[in-house]
């Protein structure tokens, strides 16, 4: 289990850098783009799409982060009537539906993107096809499956060590 919270630990980190990155990219493009349209009327016809792709990554990679820091979203209607034991049990079930749900996701994008490489549409003022731009979705529904399945093994390991020290009393 550590083996696998090493390597959570550091796709966090390679999340975290691309999304500062990205963010400091977009922040510098969007500003060269107001400063050079009202000053100079001239502006750069990629910046915008380049703009638009970088806000879908900081998106998806956002998502994958809340995986990470159990930020992500919550049905708390269960946990709140449920009694003590059983709302535990109620997180494993969810983390362990979300990483199914993500898979499938996972999938799905997969598909997407083969369709989207088979078609070959190139974002033109990019002069890259869009297929590489919708990378993110593939990569983001498996790290974020991985990240809930992690999140099932550590919670029912959890259950499993506290249903073992309330045996032993």
């Amino acid at each position: 289990m550590k083996f696998f919270k090493k390597i959570e630990s550091y796709i966090l980190k390679i999340e975290y850098i691309s999304v500062v990155i990205l963010l400091l990219m977009m922040c510098f493009l969007a500003f060269i783009q107001v400063i050079s349209r009202n000053f100079f009327s001239f502006s750069f016809i990629w910046a915008d799409v380049a703009v638009r792709m970088g806000v879908l990554w900081v998106a998806i990679l956002g998502a994958s982060i809340a995986t990470s820091e159990k930020g992500h979203i919550h049905i708390d209607l269960f946990s709140r009537i449920l009694p003590e034991p059983y709302d535990e049990y109620l997180d494993v079930s969810l983390c362990l539906i979300a990483a199914a749900a993500c898979f499938f996701f996972f999938l799905a994008a997969v598909k997407f993107v083969s369709v989207e490489k088979g078609v070959g549409s190139v974002i033109d003022v990019l002069h890259t096809p869009e297929w590489i731009f919708t990378l993110i979705f593939p990569i983001g529904f498996i790290l974020m499956s991985f990240k809930f399945l992690l999140c099932f093994l550590v919670d029912l390991g959890d259950i499993k060590k506290g249903a073992g020290k309330v045996k032993a009393k």
